[in-house]
């Protein structure tokens, strides 16, 4: 028996066991181990075609047949961000992933699982580590040269580019530079009375969510947002009084505390509504920018101002420059020289304008300057210029780069070819990042372990909301981007100008309700009220609302989103598991709202 190379995924002539028992030395003593493969037979066998059928209503004789076409085709699954957005959510995707790995269905064209494809222009993101008293190019150097030892010791372990991003972005997240907003509002905002409620309706914890939570913090799995007390809220680019799950109880909790509430925005939103002060900024086409890209479209594309910002409005690099600006000035009339971050870290206020700005090369009189210096730096286009991009519009990725998100994609971008995932693994045998450095579905987690979900698992959705018939699903808007142009008046004609539910024939039958109806949707948390619209295609006991509805839309600015308590899997609150950590957007709790219970009256 050799162990398995952790440097490559060449086998090298290694046969694999897949079955049998054999004895390992540890550091505990001899321990007798079995792989994987029969562990996970035993568990499949609970989930014949026959036992799918009772659990989703496919026939199994349709189930067999997919299971022989994905087996047989390229397949490519897009559960994109609707399957994470289930309370079991991170099952749901196991599963999915689980099929594709044992069909081979990754790193070759036609195949793999997309999620969420995530390729920009990498040098923005740089930014955000670099000293801002030197230049940009200078900048980038010092990085690179500090940088540079950890990741060598890191190349000599076996870690390959992907897992140094990685453990780079892990460290930075829980040192406190970008904590979970989940996590924020659940101390801060009351949201605890929402998102801590999951053992009320999750047969399978054997503790309260707060348990799992405590627990997590204290042994530094999550960041911990509890010294972030809440003061001024600045939204920039969010609309947090939409968006968010259960937002009634952030307007009952978390407004009263902040001493200002500042939106920057160039729409009226919910949360512009509740606003100290709203400052215009410049919408898309007003300005010159970069807008970031996913890889189902392989091309990076720049907004160029076609007018002039409208009124007083400003882009956005211009207001965080003046800002700045302002507030160094008064730190420095004032003799305030240094503030704490969020981070703890304690920082220059009366340089900051001076430190953004790159010591005043890039400020607000000159913006271009700076956005020929970011394409400068750029190492995933090619070398294009701003001066060409501009004129051209788009330019195609020749790279990932090396930006958190983008990483993982863990391929080589090849001039007019499409952008296959995982080839780095596939083809050039790179190791997985994980634990095992293989593609790994056991997890020896003690959450996983408590949860029995070792291997991937079926469990139901849990009744979140409470024992009500009716499911609520909020699939995206068709007619806006989020909430952009969902209130615009040409728009809404393009549907009945209002929110709507869409409900089944059979649920509307029984309930006594006809197109048109205004209707009541309810369950323990809370209510809303909307039009309902019949839609035969709706399957029986699911009711769906689009989600980009602003909550002033709807009567006494009640939307969809005040029955929906997005309770924590403490699955999402993991952490010190070689890759279960938590990152920039990733690893840390969501807002799980698919299928929350719901009912409907006619009114």
């Amino acid at each position: 028996m050799r162990e398995a190379p952790k440097k490559s995924l060449a086998l090298e002539g290694i046969e694999p066991a897949l079955e049998g028992e054999f004895s390992v030395r540890t550091k505990d003593g001899e321990v007798t181990v079995t792989p994987v493969f029969p562990l996970l037979r035993e568990q499949l066998s609970r989930y014949t075609p026959e036992a799918a059928a009772a659990i989703t209503g496919i026939p199994p004789g349709t189930v067999r047949e997919l299971a022989r076409e994905i087996a047989r085709v390229p397949t490519t699954v897009l559960p994109q961000v609707n399957s994470s957005k289930f309370y079991h959510g991170v099952e749901i995707e196991r599963a999915q992933i689980l099929v594709m790995m044992l069909a081979g269905q990754c790193g070759k064209k036609g195949s793999g699982y997309i999620s969420f494809p995530y390729i920009s222009v990498d040098s923005p993101g740089y930014l955000s580590v670099m000293p801002g008293s030197m230049s940009p190019s200078m900048g980038m150097r010092w990085l690179q040269l500090k940088a540079a030892p950890g990741a060598l010791k890191k190349k000599w372990d076996g870690y390959s580019n992907e897992m140094i991003v990685y453990d780079a972005a892990r460290k930075a997240y829980i040192d406190g530079g970008t904590p979970s907003i989940s996590l924020w509002l659940y101390f801060h905002a009351g949201l605890d009375e929402l998102y801590g409620r999951s053992k009320e309706w999750d047969p399978f914890l054997k503790r309260e969510l707060d348990d799992y939570l405590t627990e997590a913090l204290e042994r530094g799995w999550q960041a911990d947002p509890r010294p972030l007390r809440p003061r001024i809220m600045i939204q920039v680019g969010g609309n947090l009084l939409r968006r968010t799950r259960g937002y009634p109880k952030i307007i009952e909790n978390l407004l009263p505390k902040l001493d200002l509430l500042v939106t920057v925005d160039w729409r009226m939103s919910t949360t512009a509504r509740y606003s100290d002060y709203v400052l215009p900024v410049a919408s898309w086409y007003e300005k010159d920018d970069i807008t970031w890209s996913t890889t189902l479209s392989p091309f990076a594309h720049v907004t160029t101002r076609a007018v002039p910002p409208l009124a007083e409005s400003k882009p956005d690099w211009e207001f965080h420059c003046l800002f700045l600006k302002e507030l160094q000035k008064l730190a420095i009339e004032r003799g305030i020289r240094t503030f704490k971050d969020r981070a703890g870290k304690e920082r220059r206020l009366d340089r900051v304008y001076d430190e953004f700005t790159f010591g005043g090369r890039y400020t607000e009189s000159n913006p271009e300057d700076f956005l020929e210096e970011l394409f400068a730096l750029n190492t995933n286009l090619g070398g294009i210029s701003w001066p060409e991009i501009k004129e051209k519009g788009y330019a195609r990725f020749t790279s990932l780069g090396l930006g958190l998100l983008q990483t993982g994609n863990a391929t080589d971008i090849e001039p007019k070819e499409t952008i296959t995932a995982n080839t780095w693994h596939t083809e050039k045998k790179l190791p997985w990042p994980t634990l095992t450095r293989r593609v790994q579905f056991f997890i020896d987690h003690d959450f996983y372990k408590e949860l029995g979900e070792e291997l991937p698992i079926h469990k139901d959705n849990p009744p979140i909301g409470g024992d009500h018939p009716l499911a609520l699903l909020g699939p995206h808007s068709r007619w806006s981007i989020h909430a952009s142009w969902r209130e615009e008046p040409h728009m809404l004609r393009l549907d009945r100008g209002e929110p709507f539910v869409l409900m089944g024939r059979e649920d509307a039958r029984e309930r006594k309700i006809e197109d048109g109806d205004r209707v009541r949707v309810f369950n323990d948390i809370g209510s809303f009220e909307l039009q309902a619209k019949m839609a035969p295609a709706m399957r029986p006991g699911s009711v769906m609302v689009y989600h980009a509805w602003e909550p002033y839309q709807f009567e006494g600015w009640r939307s969809h989103a005040a029955v929906l308590p997005a309770p924590i899997n403490p699955i999402q609150l993991c952490g010190g598991y070689f890759h279960l950590q938590p990152v920039f957007a990733t690893g840390a709790p969501g807002s799980p709202d698919r299928g929350t219970r719901v009912e409907i009256r006619k009114l």
